[in-house]
């Protein structure tokens, strides 16, 4: 039950691709077998098996839809040691492992620097539209690190699929990658696409100079609907009662987050 409670979902769509040849600069129509859009969900701190082990209680739609209708790797794996999120997500939008694209930690002492760096950080690039980081990441104590709010995907050496995708196919490939923390969208979005995460500071989506000098309006119209604060005073309830759930019984644990931190330790979860 609990694995489920704070998920950022990392999204990366890849909008209107046209095919163009590498060696000509002229382009030609995308080919009809081709897709037009592809869409990249990642979900940290979800297993593999765990859709498995559940899949008789889950309703038509959602993980039901994916595995019915696409392709299901039943045995893939990441072999790589650490499974912090940085890591994972770049082994995924890379194809590489943490030693070749250079992704190894959420924070590495840094011996030129002499301290902890962020794994994105860039103090040659500031925010944009608000806080670069997530204030309130319970994974990565920001005291310990770099305070700049830059970020870039610098230190991300290789390539990505959206990488290649946009080299191949040039400007008429979209790439944007949206995440609930800085470090998951700018490891989908690469080097040549847009990334925007979500600030605790103000409810809002935030990016860096990286991406954007100045803030694309159509992002301004959506932060000032402020649909963050349509939460407030709500929670997360369960649809079914609690002893429907397979792992139910383990609503509280002993070794999670203290009640104090505002999302409670048990369902429902006030937001």
């Amino acid at each position: 039950m609990k694995q489920f409670m704070y998920i950022p979902v990392v999204l990366l769509s890849v909008f209107g691709l046209a095919a163009c040849n590498a060696e000509e600069p002229a382009q030609t129509p995308l080919k009809k077998d081709r897709p037009r859009l592809v869409l990249e969900i990642v979900v940290d701190q979800l297993r593999g098996d765990m859709p498995a082990m559940v899949m008789d209680r889950l309703a038509s739609g959602g993980f039901r839809y994916l595995t019915e209708k696409g392709v299901w790797y039943q045995n893939a794996h990441h072999p790589h040691a650490n499974t912090e999120t940085i890591v994972g997500h770049v082994t995924l939008s890379t194809g590489a492992y943490p030693s070749r694209h250079g992704m190894v930690g959420n924070v590495w002492f840094d011996a030129e620097k002499d301290r902890l760096v962020y794994n994105i950080e860039d103090p040659d690039y500031e925010a944009t539209g608000g806080l670069g980081a997530r204030d309130m990441d319970s994974e990565v104590d920001h005291t310990q690190v770099s305070k700049t709010e830059g970020r870039s995907p610098k230190t991300i050496i290789t390539t990505t699929f959206s990488d290649e995708l946009s080299l191949f196919y040039g400007p008429t490939s979209k790439i944007f990658a949206v995440s609930g923390k800085d470090r998951g969208a700018v490891a989908m979005a690469g080097h040549m696409g847009k990334a925007f995460w979500y600030s605790t500071n103000n409810g809002q989506f935030a990016s860096s100079t990286y991406y954007y000098k100045d803030f694309p309006d159509w992002v301004n119209s959506w932060n000032k609907q402020e649909k963050a604060n349509s939460y407030y005073g709500k929670q997360w309830e369960l649809t079914h009662p609690i002893s429907f759930y397979k792992k139910g019984y383990q609503d509280d644990r002993p070794y999670e987050n203290p009640a104090d931190l505002g999302y409670g330790k048990i369902f429902p979860h006030p937001f």
